[in-house]
């Protein structure tokens, strides 16, 4: 059986290459020009049972100047080709992948076909990349029809052999080649010499007509805890109404300093309508409000539980969850799992 897979690439690793100032993204001709065997059509020969479209996200980006404007982009782009193709595959810049993978994940209600996110820990021009590899096999996961393999309805990402789940996936190393992890929830797919789907974690999708949500509040920050913190400068932009919401990284479970200016903080979050997602900054486990003491500071209707959410997942999911719901809707929403998130706990 024959598929339709498109192709968008938006710069990154993958494609960089050397210049004056450092590494600076190539163009998608650019690298077809090092790369022989996709120029003669010998590479994309092995998949000729798959038809291909390839598009360039123009200007290409490193992949550390990615933003919501972009994100919107990237998901214009996929939803103008989703009926006409069966997968999609976004090559994209290793720093930011996971906040990519996890906005899309937000962006896209209904979703039916894999949308399948990989790059490269070294450029395509380098005589060890990891970038052939890691997009051979996403185009298995993009080309399922082909290869007779299962459908997987979500937004992930391929890299090192591994798939894994978009939203639930952190950048774990700078050089080796598995580059992602998932600490708190299984693979999707291993891709060895034999490609292993873990059928019992995908959704099943309902029929449902695609949506897609696409608008981020930028209105958020990102606060790691740590000894000695000041709480002042952040009570300042609450006071002030300057942020709409905060994702809270505690110690632990859930833990927080005993100390009355936090408490002031929750209060004054509740008072002007600024929501606390609180998460762990711990890779593996979740947060309990209430386990210990020192996070009853958090046991307050303006705070969601983010449960074993990632921080990428976190921060994207509140800025999303702000600009495109309202404030009545949104600590519901962020408190349970929209796209697979977070786990189900009894």
């Amino acid at each position: 059986m024959k598929s339709k897979v498109f192709i968008l690439y938006t710069g990154g690793t993958f494609g960089m290459k050397e210049s004056e100032n450092g590494l600076e993204p190539s163009t998608w001709k650019e690298i077809i020009e090092y790369l022989p065997a996709i120029k003669n059509q010998t590479y994309f020969n092995h998949f000729s049972s798959i038809n291909f479209t390839f598009d360039t996200l123009e200007p290409v980006v490193d992949s550390s100047n990615m933003n919501p404007a972009i994100w919107k982009r990237i998901a214009d782009c996929i939803s103008d080709n989703y009926n006409s193709h069966d997968g999609f595959i976004v090559i994209h810049g290793t720093d930011t992948l996971s906040y990519t993978a996890s906005a899309l994940s937000f962006m896209f209600e209904n979703l039916s076909k894999p949308i399948v996110l990989t790059g490269a820990q070294l450029p395509i021009f380098h005589p060890r990349t990891d970038g052939i590899i890691n997009l051979s096999n996403a185009i298995y996961i993009a080309g399922y029809k082909r290869f007779e393999l299962t459908c997987i309805p979500e937004v992930c990402i391929c890299f090192n052999d591994d798939l894994l789940r978009g939203n639930r996936a952190i950048k774990s190393s700078t050089n080796d080649f598995e580059g992602f992890s998932s600490p708190n929830f299984e693979n999707l797919a291993s891709l060895e010499q034999r490609i292993q789907i873990s059928e019992n974690v995908l959704p099943i999708p309902e029929g449902k007509e695609l949506k897609i949500y696409p608008t981020f509040s930028q209105k958020v920050v990102n606060v790691t805890v740590f000894p000695g913190y000041n709480v002042a400068a952040l009570q300042d932009l609450v006071d002030n109404k300057k942020i709409e919401g905060i994702v809270l990284k505690t110690f632990g479970s859930g833990n927080l300093p005993k100390d009355d200016s936090w408490k002031q903080l929750v209060q004054t979050c509740e008072k002007n309508e600024v929501i606390i997602l609180a998460t762990t900054q711990s890779a593996n486990g979740r947060i309990e409000i209430g386990q210990y003491a020192a996070s009853n500071f958090l046991k307050n209707p303006i705070v969601a539980n983010g449960k074993d959410i990632t921080s990428p997942a976190a921060l994207t999911k509140l800025m999303w969850v702000i600009g495109n719901f309202e404030f009545k809707d949104r600590i519901k929403m962020l408190s349970k799992s929209l796209r697979g998130e977070i786990s189900l706990y009894n």
